[in-house]
Parts: structure tokens; sequence; C-alpha cells
């Protein structure tokens, strides 16, 4: 009688259910050695941990290798009627461990629950054979190693796995649709990698996800709505890829986040209200985008948040006041947006905040005064906005301040002398301003000032002696005011200073010699005031100096013959002053200049050394008493525009290598005895 098809199928069942297939028997702690010693003879490196790998008694080796751990295993199969010891874990992180995954036998470690193998220099691709053998694989941690290629899609095998790391490698490619399949997740980290195409919607199937991070990457389109669904998320990083359209609605339901990083992206539209409802959040940051329209009132909501930056983006409007009751808040950003109308008062009550950027905005109205009751800010920026009246005298209770930054707006009347109350100002920026009278004395207080800026005020008096106490004071800029009387001498203590510029002021006197103590100084702008006396020679002895001006004054005398001494000096501009005497043969020799300017003086001396400059771009010396021959090496000057040596008592011929400066916009040697054509080559 014929069997029927059916009944030869249930028989060959039973018949293979007899049998347990070989992925069902549990390997020996032998057999797991043995592929963990053929991996590591691979690598092209072995650390002294592993020295003791391969030895020790039978009865305790691989379990007691480093950073192996074992566990009793139920076993399958007529051959394990009692639990077995085998490897669940490898932990080998922060070894220089260089190599390939490839070559690991994952068939025998299938009883792994957890791989740390992360911060080591494992190269190559995921195996797609590492999924598959391990079914009861939980942690598979591989961050900050130099894996690259694409995250094989087999990786929906690892059905236990709860927490993924592949975070600072290089993998591309897309994220497999498949990762979604994988519902046991609670942590998946794909930080800093190449990966590229759309983030999956399947995704949002992972509903025990606490963390998912894929920021710094390349993923692009828009984010899906479906990761709204994500009801235990905790953290959510998106942060710097290609992402665009707009935030999804469907995020104001993810109550339990903490943590929200979406910068860096081209999200636009308006931020949603709904962001409102996320009462556990503490860190929000969408700066860098293109959103638009007004800050949500429902921001007012988020009592727990510390941190919210919203910087960079095309935001409108007036910040809501409800802002001021988010009383846990230390860090507030909303620089570089389109932000109008007045600061809100209920910044006062902000008593936790250490930072508050409103910088780049269109704020105007009063600086309000509450803002002098935030003891603990350590960082001020209100530049570059329209804000107007007087700085309150309620801003010498910032007593945490290290840096207050108000320049660039309409502030007027007088620097509050209780500003001297703030020990720990390290910089005090307040130029570009209306602001007069004269410094206060109280700012000679401010022993850790580092930098200094009053300039284009309309500050009056003299320069304050009391600043040659300020010893840590790297920069101070009082350019652009109505400072009149002598440069003090007590100046030249400021070891520490590498910038000065009183530049456009009613200074008159001469420039102390002791300036020649500023070792430091690479930047000294004392141009158009009323100066006379020479130019001490100190000052071409500062090795550091880049730039030195001191043109539109009554400086007489020679040049300091040092100039240039350093060989950094790039710009030096005195012209219209009364200098005479020699052209220093420094500075004739330095290669470093870009920008000359010694017109309208009487300086003297033979040039035809000069030319010598690969850097120059601007060189402007008509009107003097020069004289010599012009050096070919002028054809040399490849970033030459303007050159003007008119007016002066150069003889010879044109050189001919002149013609080979094609970039050149000016050539003036008008009313000099040279002779000759140029021709262009």
């Amino acid at each position: 009688m014929a069997t029927s098809p059916l009944l030869t199928l249930i028989s060959l069942a039973l018949l293979l259910a007899t049998f347990p297939p070989a992925m069902s028997l549990v390997p020996t702690l032998e057999e797991q050695a043995g592929a963990l010693l053929a991996w590591i003879s691979t690598l092209q490196s072995h650390p002294a941990q592993l020295q003791n790998w391969g030895r020790g008694n039978n009865g305790t080796w691989p379990c007691s290798w480093h950073d192996i751990m074992c566990s009793k295993h139920p076993g399958k199969g007529k051959q394990c009627k009692h639990p077995v010891k085998v490897i669940t874990e490898i932990s080998l992180p922060g070894l220089r461990l260089r190599g390939d995954l490839g070559t690991l036998n994952f068939t025998a470690l299938r009883t792994l629950t957890s791989i740390h193998l992360f911060n080591n220099q494992i190269r190559g691709s995921l195996p797609p054979a590492l999924a598959s053998p391990l079914p009861n694989l939980r942690h598979l941690m591989l961050q900050e190693n130099e894996l690259s290629g694409e995250i094989p899609w087999q990786i929906k095998h690892l059905e236990s796995l709860v927490g993924l790391d592949l975070s600072a490698n290089h993998l591309s490619g897309p994220i497999p649709t498949e990762l979604g399949y994988l519902q046991k997740l609670i942590s998946v980290d794909l930080t800093s990698n190449n990966l590229t195409g759309h983030i999956p919607r399947s995704l949002g199937k992972l509903t025990k996800l606490t963390l998912l991070y894929l920021g710094d990457n390349k993923l692009s389109g828009y984010i899906p709505q479906e990761l709204g669904h994500l009801l235990n998320l905790q953290e959510l990083s998106l942060r710097q890829n290609n992402l665009t359209s707009s935030i999804p609605d469907t995020f104001g339901g993810l109550i339990n986040l903490t943590a929200l990083y979406l910068w860096g992206n081209q999200l636009s539209g308006h931020i949603p209200p709904e962001l409102g409802h996320l009462v556990s959040l503490k860190i929000l940051d969408l700066n860098f985008n293109k959103l638009k329209g007004s800050i949500p009132d429902t921001f007012g909501c988020l009592i727990n948040l510390t941190v919210l930056y919203l910087w960079d983006n095309q935001l409108s409007g007036q910040v809501p006041r409800e802002l001021g009751y988010l009383l846990n808040l230390e860090d507030l950003d909303l620089n570089k947006n389109q932000l109008m109308g007045s600061i809100p008062p209920t910044f006062g009550n902000l008593t936790k905040l250490t930072t508050l950027y409103l910088y780049r905005n269109q704020f105007s109205g009063y600086l309000p005064r509450e803002l002098g009751y935030l003891v603990n800010l350590q960082m001020l920026d209100l530049s570059t906005n329209k804000l107007m009246g007087s700085i309150h005298d309620s801003f010498g209770g910032l007593i945490s301040l290290i840096g207050m930054y108000l320049w660039d707006n309409q502030l007027s009347w007088k620097v509050p002398p209780e500003l001297g109350y703030l020990v720990n100002l390290e910089d005090l920026e307040l130029n570009k301003n209306q602001l007069s009278g004269c410094i206060p004395r109280e700012l000679g207080k401010l022993a850790n000032l580092k930098a200094l800026n009053l300039g284009k005020n309309n500050l009056v008096g003299s320069i304050p002696n009391f600043f040659g106490n300020s010893s840590k004071l790297t920069t101070m800029f009082l350019a652009d005011n109505q400072f009149s009387g002598y440069l003090p001498q007590e100046i030249g203590f400021l070891v520490n200073l590498q910038r000065l510029d009183v530049s456009t002021d009613k200074l008159i006197g001469s420039i102390p010699d002791i300036f020649g103590n500023l070792t430091k100084l690479t930047t000294l702008q004392l141009s158009y005031n009323q100066l006379f006396g020479q130019a001490p020679r100190e000052i071409g002895t500062l090795m550091d100096l880049e730039l030195l001006q001191l043109d539109g004054n009554n400086i007489s005398g020679h040049l300091p013959p040092e100039l240039c001494a350093g060989g950094w000096l790039k710009n030096l501009t005195a012209s219209d002053n009364n200098l005479n005497g020699q052209l220093p043969s420094s500075l004739i020799h330095c290669r470093s200049l870009v920008r000359v300017c010694l017109e309208r003086n009487q300086i003297e001396g033979y040039i035809s050394a000069l030319g010598v400059h690969p850097n120059l771009v601007y060189m402007d010396m008509i009107s003097n008493k020069l004289f010599g021959q012009l050096s070919y090496t002028w054809g040399q000057c490849r970033n030459l525009l303007m050159l003007r040596i008119s007016n002066n008592n150069l003889t010879g011929r044109i050189p001919a290598s002149m013609g080979r400066l094609s970039q050149i916009g000016l050539l003036d040697l008008s009313s000099d005895k040279l002779e000759g054509n140029i021709h262009c080559w």
C-alpha cells in the first residue's frame, strides 16, 4: 500500500525530534577556549592582560581568564544531564585590540549574553554570522572601534538584545529596518558613524527603548512620527544629521523624556507647543536649525528643565514671560535669532541660571534691573541688540559673573561703579554703546580682569593709572572715545598684556619707554591721537609684536631700529607723523610684512634691498625722502595688490620683474626719477 505524503512528513518530523540539532548542543569549555585562542592568534596586538589565556588547570580555564565570565547553563540533549559551565560574557574594553570580528567563531560561543569590546581598534565589517548563533545575547557593546561597512540585516536574529552600542565607528549605509524587530531593546546608540538614508519608521515599535542615539551621522529625510510612540524613552539624540521638515507633534507624548537633542539639522517649521507637555524634560537642545515662529509659551510648564538651547534659528516674536517660571533652569541660550521686544523681567526668578545668552537678536527697551538678582550667573551676553537706557547698579549683585558682554547696543549714561563688586569678572565688554562720563575707580578692584573693552563710546577723562594693578589683563580696548591726558606709565606693569588699543582718542604726551616691558604684546594701536616725541626704541624689541599703529600723531625722530626683531610684524602704520631718519634695516629685511603705511613723513634711506616680502599685500610710502633703485625682488611679491612709493628720490630703471605682478591693482611710482617701462609677463 502506498504511503501518503502527509504521513511521510509526520514520520520525518518525529524522527528529527529524537535527534537534537547541532545548534541545541551546549559547547564544551574546551571548544569555547579554542575559539577564543584561535581569535586572539589573528590579532595584530597582544596586550599583557591576555597573557594568562590558555594557562591554568583544566578545572577553571577559561573561566579564570582576564575578563572572561562564565555561568551555569541548563544544557539540552541527552549528553547534558546536569547544568554545565559555559562562557557567557566577553569583556575586553580599552585593550587596543587590533583585528577583525570575522575570525571569531560565534557558533562555539553561542552561550554568550554579553560582548563588551568597546574602545579598541577592531576593524572590518560586522559579520552577519555574528547574529544567527547568539540567541541569548543581551548586550553588544562595540563602540569606539574602527568598524566599517553596513549594519547587517541579520541583526534581527539577536532577539534577546537589550543594549546595542555601535557608536564612534565608521559604519555606513542605512539603518536596517530589521532593527525594529528587536522589541526587547532598551538602549540603542549608533552615534558618530557615517550612516545615511532615512530613520526607519520601524524603530517606533521598540516600545521598551529608554535611550535612542542616532546623532553625528548623515541621516536625511523627515523624523518619523512613530518615534513619538516610544513612551518609555528617556533620552533621544538625532543631532548633527541632515534631517529636514518639522519636529513631529507626536513628540508631545514622550512623557518620560529627560533629554532631547535635535540640534545641527535643517529642521524647519514651528516648534510644536506639544513639547511643553514633556514635564520630565531636563535638556532641550534645538539649536542650529531653521525653526521659525515664536517660542511656545507652553515651555513655561517644563518645570524640570535645566538647559534650553534654541540658538541659531529663525525664531521671531517676543520671548514668553513664562520662561521665567523655569526655576531649575541653568543654561538659557537664544542667541542668533530674530527675537524682539523687551527682555522679560521674570528672568530675575531664574536664580539657578549660570549662562544667559541673548545676543544677536532685536531686543529693545531697557535692561531689567531684575537681572541683577541672578547671583549664580557666570556668563551674560546681551550684545548686538537694540537695548537702551543705563546699566543698572543692581548688576553689582552678579557676584559669580565671569563674562559680561553688553556691546553693540544703545546703552547710555555712566559705567556703574557697582561693577567693581564683581570680583570674579574676567571679561568686561561694553563697547559700541553711548556710555559717557569717566571710568569709575572701582573697576580697579577687578583683580581677575583679563579683557576690558570700552571702545566706541563717549567716555571722557584720563585713562586711570589704577589699571596698572590689573596684572591679569591681556586685552585693553579704549579706542574711539574722548579720553585725554597722558598715557599712564602704569600700563607698562601689565606684563600679560597682549593687545592694547587706545586709538582715536585725544591723548597727548609721549609713548612711555616702559611699554618695552610688555613682552607679550602682539598688538599696539595708538593712532589718531596727539602723541609727540620719539617712538621708544624699546618697542622694537617686543618679540611677539604683529601690529603697530602710530599713524595720525605728531611723533618725530627715527622708527625703532629693531622693528620686526621677532620676525612676526605684519602690520605697520605710522603715516602722517614727523618721522625722519633712516628706514630700519630690520624692517627692510622683514619677511612677515603684510601691510605697511609710512606715507607723508620725512623718512630717509637707501631702499634698494626692499622688496623681499613674500606676504606683502599693501605698501604706501609716498611723500618721504627715500632714495636708491627698485630691486628686481619686487617681482617675487605675488600677493601684492597696491604699491605706492611716489614723491621720493628713487632713481634707475624700473626692474623688468615688476611686470610679473599681474595681480596688482594700484602701482604708483610717479614723481620720482625712474626710467623704463613695465612689460606684463
